[in-house]
């Protein structure tokens, strides 16, 4: 199982500190993920690109509603020359982002044309060429005479962000790699085999051995309480609007409690507090549980036996979501993660 990262939107600057150290201990790859009023994901690391050597590194995740196919394809082709071929691209229905351009109303909603979006948006980008003119008539998407001649370097990597089955097929088919969010234990074995039933209608020239990468969060801390007070105030991205995430952790009376309260526990999210002013903390505590890496750096054997579980399920991937002293974490999980993943 190979660990990933991926940091809280920061700096160009800083995003080389942190991937340079990740490098140094023998990570493969960071991610940068795609925020309303964050820096361009792309942008963030071209200090990164330019300075590491063996590191991948790309956005997560970009729509095509968002962002046209064409405009992503050049951004994607511009750091993956910065890096000399070390681009990676999760695509995705779209998210916040989406909720920022009016594109879509909620959390809970998806665009109409969600699929069939992200797959017009992988063929298009997997069939550009330096060497001949691209013509790309898509229902959704249209391109005429796309021809990057610059983009030289090997190929990016493209994952399809994706949890629910037309999602995961879709990833199984088309794509370099699959970005799962959040998935627990409770969904992970029924998830993997979705995806193994999609490899069916792989693509030619695509390899049979699809990476599968469960995007989880990292609260790992010397201080317990720290450690899930940052849990509980990062909970709500974990997808708690959806009843299905958290029907393994908690009963139904608690399940009502979270859904009535999901607009207080949005907004504390927005504010960056604790939302156990919203719904008693005892309920949120059994949601960090089920759906997050969070505990102490003392005793790492339950995050270590999570993730175990996970890789007998057929992950292989683990991308760590870093928010709090991304360093410490990053040296935490070289030296106490790693070996035992071995």
């Amino acid at each position: 199982m190979r660990i990933h990262f991926i940091f809280e939107p920061d700096s160009p600057q800083r995003f080389r500190e942190l991937g340079l150290l990740a490098e140094q201990l023998g990570f493969d790859a960071v991610w940068a993920p795609n925020i309303l009023s964050a820096r361009d994901p792309f942008l963030a690391f071209s200090l990164l690109a330019r300075d590491s050597r063996t590191l991948r590194m790309g956005p997560v995740a970009i729509s095509p509603f968002e962002l046209h196919p064409l405009k992503m394809a050049n951004s994607l082709l511009t750091l993956n020359e910065l890096s000399g071929g070390r681009a990676n691209l999760v695509i995705g229905g779209g998210g916040g982002t989406m909720i920022g351009m009016g594109l879509k109303p909620d959390r809970r909603a998806t665009h109409p044309r969600m699929v069939r979006g992200v797959r017009e948006c992988v063929e298009f980008l997997r069939a550009v060429s330096p060497t001949t003119a691209l013509t790309f008539g898509g229902e959704l998407f249209q391109v005429q005479n796309y021809q990057p001649d610059w983009a030289v370097a090997p190929a990016p990597r493209l994952y399809v962000a994706a949890n629910r089955p037309q999602m995961l097929k879709l990833a199984a088919e088309l794509a370099d790699g699959v970005m799962l969010s959040d998935i627990s234990l409770h969904y992970i074995e029924a998830t993997v085999a979705t995806l193994r039933e999609g490899l069916s209608a792989r693509g030619p020239g695509l390899s049979r051995d699809l990476p599968i990468n469960n995007l989880l969060a990292w609260h790992v801390k010397p201080d317990r309480a720290a450690a899930y007070a940052e849990a509980r105030r990062k909970l709500w991205v974990r997808g708690i609007w959806e009843r299905a995430r958290n029907v393994p952790f908690l009963d139904s009376a608690a399940c009502d409690v979270i859904e009535k309260n999901l607009a207080g526990l949005a907004q504390a999210y927005q504010r960056g507090e604790d939302p156990a002013g919203v719904v008693r903390s005892s309920i949120l505590n059994a949601l960090v549980d089920g759906l997050t890496l969070t505990g102490t750096s003392s005793h790492l054997t339950p995050v270590i036996d999570e993730l175990l579980a996970f890789r007998r399920a057929g992950v292989t991937e683990i991308g760590l979501r870093l928010y709090g002293d991304p360093e410490a974490a990053i040296r935490l999980v070289a030296a106490g993660l790693v070996p035992a993943l071995r």
